[in-house]
């Protein structure tokens, strides 16, 4: 009789706690790797939704270029040097950052 109350007693918690207990930052598989749980309202998403949103071309990035660097007082020359160079070679250097954006269309 006692070793019956055990067995039921751990067959119960063995459906039980799965799925009673789950941790607070848990993440959602929605056909995407680990979506947060936020909704897709967390900084590092919105600002690669708004970075794919840049048209590919030189531009584009050297007006996205000139807005996000609105504190910088030389913004206008090194932004618009980085568009002479991407013109002329099709890849993007951010001035600021150094990051290399390769495929441009020289627009």
């Amino acid at each position: 009789m006692k070793s019956l109350a055990i067995v039921l007693s751990l067959a119960i918690s063995a459906i039980v706690l799965p799925s009673g207990f789950t941790t607070a930052s848990a993440s959602k598989m929605n056909g995407k790797c680990c979506q947060s749980s936020d909704g897709g309202r967390s900084y590092r998403y919105r600002m690669a939704m708004r970075r794919a949103a840049i048209p590919h071309t030189c531009s584009a990035y050297a007006a996205s270029c000139i807005h996000n660097s609105s504190t910088r007082p030389d913004r206008s020359q090194m932004c618009g040097d980085a568009k002479s160079q991407c013109l002329q070679t099709g890849l993007y250097v951010g001035p600021y950052s150094g990051r290399h954006f390769a495929g441009m269309q020289k627009m």
